[in-house]
């Protein structure tokens, strides 16, 4: 892996695994939070990538829309299951996307190893554990959380199957547009307002702008581009980690001990997953 990929990689990881918390502290619907978050960073990406153009094709349109469509699900989803579950619990269930991405990544060409499908029998197995390990979490959160998860799969393989198919620039702004329209389609059909928010409220939206979106998800795209699925999904366990740490910092979120054996079955499961 290059230095610069390594650099880029990190940075994304920092930047994704403070998201839940900002979700949490934004204290709004989490589809709301998707919809916003996605809303404010399309001009911000716009304005720092001078080089974007409309899309030329009609592939540079379907495949962003695919992208969107399992994009706008994977955050709403998973938003809103931090409502109903710890941070811990539901950022280690949307994280095993990584496994549903490469499940995904096999209908483009990248077939999946014996250590993968292993690794994700593992990991299910433990995300079947975990929800009945946390009082503090409901069996709504977990499904949620989960659905976000197979969803987020499938946006990150789109990713990687768009990288010599649709210009950067144009993916990125036509994936968070299409995600947008999803998110407020969902928002819309659950009855939760789009406005009316606290200027606080208004605050973590535009940091969830600027942070796990741009800094996260847009590098995590750049690199899709450059390294195979997998490899770069697997930084999820950093975000699953910091997430964790930042949850116990800023919001006093602690589990028992058993629920932290679970995540740690997960976390194995997708590091058996995604070894060479």
């Amino acid at each position: 892996m290059k230095i610069e990929h390594l650099l880029m990689l990190i940075t994304a990881v920092l930047a994704v695994s403070s998201a839940s918390i900002f979700v949490v502290l934004a204290n709004a619907p989490g589809m709301v939070v998707a919809f916003w978050r996605l809303v404010i960073s399309i001009p911000l990406f716009i304005i720092l990538n001078r080089s974007f153009r409309l899309p030329e094709n009609r592939m540079e349109v379907i495949i962003p829309a695919v992208s969107g469509f399992a994009l706008g699900i994977h955050f709403s989803s998973w938003m809103e299951s931090l409502f109903y579950a710890s941070v811990a619990v539901s950022t280690t269930i949307v994280c095993t996307h990584s496994l549903f991405s490469g499940i995904f990544s096999s209908m483009f060409g990248e077939m999946p190893r014996m250590n993968q499908i292993t690794g994700v029998i593992v990991a299910l197995a433990g995300v079947y554990l975990l929800s009945g390990a946390d009082p503090s979490s409901s069996i709504e959160g977990i499904i949620l959380a989960l659905i976000g998860a197979v969803f987020g799969g499938l946006y990150f393989a789109t990713g990687r199957y768009a990288r010599d198919k649709v210009d950067f620039g144009t993916y990125i702004v036509f994936t968070y547009l299409f995600a947008a329209i999803v998110a407020l389609f969902i928002a819309v059909l659950s009855g939760s307002p789009l406005t009316g928010y606290s200027l606080n409220t208004w605050m973590f939206f535009a940091l969830l702008a600027v942070i796990p979106m741009l800094l996260g998800h847009t590098l995590l795209n750049y690199l899709l581009r450059h390294m195979e699925v997998l490899p770069v999904t697997s930084s999820v366990i950093g975000e699953a980690m910091g997430s964790a740490i930042l949850a116990y910092i800023v919001l006093n979120q602690t589990l028992q001990v058993m629920a932290w054996v679970y995540i740690l079955l997960i976390l194995a499961g997708i590091a058996i997953a995604l070894k060479d």
